[in-house]
C-alpha cells in the first residue's frame, strides 16, 4: 500500500513541477507574419516635395498591434551600396498647427502655423510604417532606392529586406493645359487660335518665387504694367492664386512670392488652375488665315488661358508663348 501511495505522490509532484516549468516560460503574445509588406512595391516621389504615403498602405497580414517599425538601411539600386542621404538633416518647414488656406492669407498668419526644424528627409512612422518625406529630399539624386525595415510586436521581431523601393523623380513643374481664342471686339463671336506653349526654367533652388512672362510667337513680351494683359470678368488670373504676397508687375513679367508648394495650392472652383487674360486689339496682330471670313474694319482681341503648378520650392521663370499672334509695339 505504501508503495502505491509513494508512486502517486511522485506523479503528483512531477506534474506540479512540470506546471511550474511551463508557467515560467514566456508565452508569445499574438502573431507576427513573415508576409508584412507595403501595398505599393514602388513609391514614386517628386524630389523636394512634402510627401506622405497612404497610412493604411502597410499590410501586417494578420500580425497583432501594437507594432514598432524601424528603418534599418537604404540602398541605391544603381550601385547596390548603402546610402545615408535619407538620414542627412536639412532645415525645413514643419506644420505645428492646422493650416487653413481660406483664412491664413498673410505671411504672418502662415508663420504662426509652421516652424523651421532640422530633420532627416525620410521618416518611417514607428506605429504605422507610414513614409513621410519633406522638402529636404531635394538633395537626394533622382534614382531608385530599396530599403529594409525591422518590425516588432509582442510576438517578436522580424526583418524585411527590400520591402519596397523609393523612386525619387524630378518633377518640379506641371503643365496643366490651356488654349487661346480671338474675339471680335464688342461681340461674343470667337474662334480658336491654338494652345500656348508653357515652359519653365529653374533659376535657383532658393526661395519661393515665380516670374511669369507672356510672349508672342516671336518671343516679344506683353507689358503687364501697360494693361496689355487684362482681367477677363470674374475668371481667375495669376494673382487669384497669390495668397500671401501681392503680385509685382514689371515691363515684362508678373512676379509672385508664393511661400508654399505646391503653387497654386488649390484649384479655383469650376476652372481648375487656369489663368485667364485678354489682350486688347490695339496691342496684338493675328496671323493671316487664322480668322475665318474676316470683315474689313473689324478688330480682334486675343484671349489666352493656361494652367501650371510648381511642386518644388525655388525661383522659377515661367514663359507662356502664344501661337499665331504678334505684339503691336
Amino acid at each position: 500500500m505504501n508503495k502505491y501511495k509513494t508512486l502517486r505522490n511522485c506523479l503528483i509532484l512531477g506534474a506540479f513541477g512540470l506546471g511550474l516549468i511551463t508557467a515560467c516560460e514566456k508565452v508569445p503574445i499574438g502573431y507576427i507574419s513573415d508576409q508584412i509588406r507595403y501595398v505599393s512595391d514602388t513609391f514614386r516621389i517628386p524630389r523636394g516635395t512634402n510627401y506622405k504615403s497612404d497610412p493604411q498602405g502597410f499590410e501586417l497580414d494578420g500580425s497583432n498591434y501594437p507594432i514598432s517599425v524601424k528603418l534599418l538601411e537604404v540602398r541605391d539600386l544603381a550601385t547596390g551600396k548603402p546610402t545615408n542621404l535619407f538620414n542627412e538633416p536639412h532645415e525645413v518647414y514643419i506644420w505645428n498647427a492646422l493650416f487653413n488656406v481660406n483664412t491664413d492669407t498673410t505671411v504672418a498668419l502662415l508663420n504662426k502655423k509652421r516652424t523651421k526644424q532640422t530633420l532627416p528627409s525620410l521618416e518611417v512612422v514607428e506605429k504605422s510604417g507610414q513614409l513621410i518625406l519633406n522638402e529636404g529630399s531635394l538633395e537626394i539624386p533622382a534614382g531608385n532606392y530599396a530599403f529594409d525595415l525591422q518590425v516588432t510586436n509582442g510576438s517578436g521581431t522580424k526583418t524585411f529586406k527590400n520591402i519596397s523601393v523609393l523612386q525619387m523623380i524630378d518633377q518640379p513643374f506641371e503643365d496643366k493645359g490651356g488654349g487661346c481664342a480671338y474675339f471680335i471686339d464688342g461681340t461674343n463671336t470667337s474662334g480658336d487660335i491654338g494652345a500656348p506653349t508653357v515652359t519653365y526654367k529653374k533659376v535657383s533652388s532658393d526661395g519661393y518665387q515665380v516670374r511669369l512672362k507672356v510672349v508672342d510667337k516671336n518671343g516679344q513680351p506683353f507689358n503687364p504694367k501697360l494693361a496689355e494683359l487684362q482681367k477677363r470678368g470674374d475668371r481667375p488670373l495669376f494673382e487669384t492664386y497669390a495668397k500671401f504676397n501681392p503680385v509685382e508687375y514689371t515691363d515684362t513679367t508678373m512676379v509672385c512670392n508664393y511661400e508654399l508648394t505646391p503653387f497654386p495650392i488649390l484649384e479655383y472652383p469650376g476652372y481648375g488652375y487656369l489663368m485667364y487674360y485678354r489682350i486688347p486689339s490695339n496691342k496684338v496682330i493675328i496671323d493671316p488665315g487664322v480668322v475665318t471670313n474676316p470683315v474689313p474694319g473689324q478688330t480682334y482681341n486675343v484671349n489666352p488661358r493656361w494652367a501650371f503648378r510648381l511642386l518644388v520650392k525655388g525661383t522659377y521663370e515661367v514663359t507662356v508663348k502664344l501661337p499665331k499672334v504678334t505684339r503691336k509695339p
